[in-house]
């Protein structure tokens, strides 16, 4: 028979089961055949009152997976309960509670959520290395002069042919050496072939070719009325020379409507480039040819002759250029086609020099002719 640490056997409650001795402290402390002491103190007694292993007053219970060392009998086995708010017995370990796993649902958000935003910021730093840096801006600085006796022309870079023109069509210069443009539509032949070369020198050509009955045929061919539909022009066209210096005249500025034939030039239809001039504007405000920039490559241009016939030139090309760079190769120049230039001011005026810095020049070509 079994002895307990304090040599007295507490005294079995009515309708406990005892051992094979007789003994109930014994069968309440038998250990099972798995030799957990823990589990025979904790089972519950015949009577189905689970009260025996219950901690008093809310206290703390002991662990039923935790043997209680050798001779040493539990607390419960004895009778003995824990005091309110006291410690269990020693050796018997508090239960520990695993910390609960995430649902798959949170586990799966969470992942895809990281892959993204790893993702965007991958490129997002990509971005940032392939972005091209910004170019600084190349114009003048605020307060820097700027010198506008270049106006129409580009200082790095001439183009080897004249532009299209058109609204919207910045104007600038050909290269010095850069032919007329090509034509937009197929050439008419010339009205008549002539040897007259046009020239803005002090001493034009002269040969028997300009004189006699060529000079009659100029005569009888000269232009009398100009129409240039797409800005709007229908104008008179008078006749002009060179003057002292060299120079073309231009119209009287008391006829700003006036455009003025170079008469030392071919006649519009006949073969070689005719010339004609007009002014942009005057004091009195806009002049004949004040939209003259505005043309562009494909509008028409019909100029009626005293002979009765029209002839209508298609514009090749617009160009802008200074007045100290003027492309007389380019103007007058001869030409198998019969061509046509219409010349006026532009760029900046100068209220010193009373003239402006550059000059506006179409180019146009034969073709078509109306008229008998």
């Amino acid at each position: 028979m079994n002895s307990t640490p304090d040599g007295d056997a507490p005294t079995p409650e009515a309708g406990n089961p005892t051992s094979a001795g007789g003994d109930p402290a014994a069968a309440a402390n038998a250990t099972p055949a798995g030799g957990n002491p823990a589990a025979a103190a904790n089972a519950t007694p015949a009577g189905g009152n689970p009260a025996a292993n219950a901690t008093p007053g809310g206290g703390e219970s002991v662990s039923a997976g935790t043997p209680a060392p050798a001779g040493v009998q539990p607390a419960a086995a004895q009778g003995q309960a824990t005091p309110v708010g006291g410690v269990v017995a020693e050796g018997v370990s508090r239960t520990k509670r695993a910390r609960k796993p995430l649902p798959r649902p949170v586990l799966a958000t969470l992942l895809v959520g990281g892959s993204f935003g790893g993702i965007v910021a991958i490129m997002v730093g990509m971005l940032a290395v392939l972005s091209p840096t910004p170019q600084s801006d190349s114009g003048p600085l605020p307060g820097l002069p700027v010198n506008i006796q270049e106006a129409g022309q580009v200082a790095a870079y001439l183009p080897p042919t004249v532009g299209p023109g058109g609204a919207g069509v910045p104007l600038t210069a050909a290269a010095p050496t850069a032919p007329p443009p090509m034509p937009a539509l197929q050439p008419f032949p010339p009205l008549a072939l002539t040897t007259t070369t046009a020239s803005s020198s002090s001493t034009p050509l002269t040969t028997s070719s300009t004189t006699g009955k060529s000079s009659g045929k100029a005569a009888s061919g000269r232009p009398v009325k100009i129409g240039i539909p797409a800005i709007g022009v229908f104008a008179p066209v008078g006749r002009v020379g060179v003057k002292k210096n060299g120079e073309i005249q231009a119209p009287p500025l008391s006829r700003p409507n006036l455009t003025g034939w170079y008469r030392l030039g071919p006649v519009p239809g006949d073969q070689g480039p005719a010339v004609i001039l007009g002014h942009v504007n005057t004091r009195k405000g806009a002049a004949v040819f004040s939209r003259l920039r505005e043309l562009k490559r494909g509008n028409k241009i019909a100029v009626r002759r005293a002979d009765g016939k029209t002839a209508i030139f298609t514009v090749d090309g617009v160009e802008q250029v200074s007045k100290t760079a003027f492309p007389t190769m380019r103007v007058y120049g001869n030409t198998i086609t019969a061509a046509l230039r219409l010349v006026t001011c532009g760029g900046v005026f100068n209220a010193k020099a009373h003239s402006y810095t550059d000059n506006i020049i179409v180019y146009a070509t034969l073709t078509s002719v109306k008229g008998k």
